[in-house]
């Protein structure tokens, strides 16, 4: 799953649930981040590269960005049970239909 970098929230979603699709954007997007480095300092390794310092403390600001992000989504999901749990539904059944087929294996079904 990629972020959607125009920020537009779906038609299904109403407008209620805008900050929460946003900071789930936004928490995606750091992880796609954390992990294309994480990728990127692989192939280094396996080239027989080593950890610079400066990388470390590169991974560890993504690392730091992405829990961030994550806590920002939490806190928003919270925020939007509390006050339209009908957006809430609507935006967890939005990401479960985003996210069904993460990870499953062509041709499966679940």
């Amino acid at each position: 799953m990629t972020a959607d970098p125009s920020g537009n929230l779906p038609p299904a979603l109403p407008a209620a649930a805008r900050p929460a699709w946003t900071a789930y954007q936004a928490m995606v997007a750091s992880k796609a981040r954390h992990f294309d480095f994480l990728s990127l300092l692989d192939r280094k390794y396996e080239a027989g590269g080593r950890r610079t310092l400066a990388e470390i403390a590169h991974l560890e600001q993504l690392l730091e960005s992405h829990t961030l992000a994550v806590k920002a989504f939490g806190r928003t999901m919270a925020e939007l049970s509390g006050t339209d749990a009908g957006a809430r539904d609507a935006l967890v059944a939005h990401l479960h239909g985003l996210n069904a087929t993460l990870g499953a294996e062509p041709g499966a079904t679940h």
